[in-house]
């Protein structure tokens, strides 16, 4: 019972260096000293590159120098994607080695984007499963691939390293004895393989309190309570709904990676 002296009180209380391009865009497909020259024998006046109007003014060259790469951020989703579409095409025509990167840069973080909405979705969703609907996830997660012995050992050694500072709590109806049953026989399974962790079981019957303040409404419903760095309890939902062994297991880390801040991580 290495973590539930701490989990019971809480019920209560419940950057590249652009220098090489900046100076070399001559690539190896095309010539672009014609304007090279023309834009050193111009005297360069500074523009908000946040002003499309102006941006969008500017020749080929002094436009793809003028994209601020460090910020993209501050573009409008439509801005930039006016921004993109002229510099891919500027690329493709001119594709010298800082118009490629300057393309390749926006492409990344138009991933790293998507990439970040993708993780909050998921996490939205399986924090709010009543309002935003809860997608289960297959077993196929981890099914079985060359990679299968890899990421078997990361899943152990996760639940090695935090058995002292996680454990689970369920909201649970007394009555549905069935529900109960099976979900007993899950926890004890996941027990046996990955590590006697604490499972608190809460009668939503007598903590009516912690059933309002946790919107508890499909049970039974898992939490888990992650002990942070100053010893402070943080709890986020793994399922709700009778969970399975994947569930709770790629749930958990799921969560953990996406939810848990790296200040608060021991």
């Amino acid at each position: 019972m290495k973590f539930i002296f701490f989990l019971l009180p809480l019920l209560l209380f419940a950057r590249i260096n652009n220098d090489f391009y900046n100076t070399g865009n001559t690539g190896w497909f095309f010539d672009d000293n014609n304007e090279t020259n023309e834009t050193n024998q111009t005297k360069v006046v500074k523009i908000n590159p946040y002003d499309l109007k102006e941006l969008m003014k500017l020749s080929d060259d002094r436009f793809m120098n003028s994209i601020p790469l460090d910020n993209l951020d501050l573009y409008s989703a439509e801005d930039f994607n006016k921004v993109f579409k002229r510099a891919k095409g500027i690329a493709v025509m001119k594709p010298t080695r800082y118009n490629v990167y300057v393309v390749k840069k926006m492409q990344k973080f138009m991933t790293d984007q998507a990439t970040k909405f993708a993780k909050v979705w998921y996490v939205e969703t399986l924090q709010n499963p009543n309002e935003l609907g809860y997608p289960e996830i297959k077993a196929s997660t981890f099914a079985r691939t060359t990679k299968q012995i890899q990421k078997s050992r990361k899943i152990r050694e996760f639940f090695k390293k935090h058995i002292k500072d996680l454990g689970f709590v369920i909201f649970y109806n007394p009555s549905d004895k069935m529900t109960n049953v099976r979900q007993k026989w899950i926890i004890n399974l996941f027990k046996k393989n990955y590590g006697d962790y604490d499972f608190v079981w809460i009668d939503i019957t007598k903590r009516p309190d912690l059933v309002k303040k946790f919107n508890i409404k499909t049970l039974p419903d898992m939490f888990f309570v992650y002990k942070n760095s100053k010893g402070e309890g943080i709890w986020a939902r793994v399922k709700t709904g009778l969970a399975t062994l994947n569930e709770i297991v790629n749930n958990t880390i799921f969560v953990y990676d996406n939810i848990i801040v790296p200040k608060d991580k021991q």
